[in-house]
């Protein structure tokens, strides 16, 4: 049986980083490799703020919150093959991320998409270990 530590290190990472965007939306944008979302038109002076956080990244916080709870939960659980299963779907979702990111974060943020990919590939290599023992 493989050992349960990377279970946890992992849900762990995943929770952190829901809270992450859920407490400083703005900032996730960055973290993840997309623009913020541009203003709307107003009268007011220009904002320095550079754009807008979509409510969208609260979705992708507690998104990240649900992967890291499933993780642990069903490490803790002893469920071995549906855990293996979340990671490969995992994976999936990570490499998906990157896909966004290259195709909507623009040329200053793409490069970004890799760490989406680096993290995907990480999961699917950690699904062939569980797998392979």
């Amino acid at each position: 049986m493989p050992s349960p530590v990377t279970a946890y290190i992992l849900g762990t990472a995943c929770l952190g980083r829901g809270i992450m965007a859920l407490l400083s939306p703005r900032n996730e944008y960055g973290n993840v490799g997309l623009p913020l979302e541009p203003q709307e038109p107003t009268n007011e002076p220009e904002s320095s703020s550079g754009g807008l956080a979509s409510p969208l990244m609260y979705f992708k916080g507690i998104r990240e919150i649900s992967y890291g709870l499933a993780l642990v939960a069903l490490q803790e659980q002893g469920n071995e093959s549906a855990l293996t299963t979340f990671a490969a779907v995992l994976s999936l979702v990570r490499i998906g991320d990157g896909l966004v990111v290259w195709l909507c974060g623009g040329d200053e943020l793409r490069w970004m998409a890799l760490g989406h990919w680096i993290t995907g590939a990480g999961f699917i290599g950690w699904v062939t270990r569980r797998l392979n023992h």
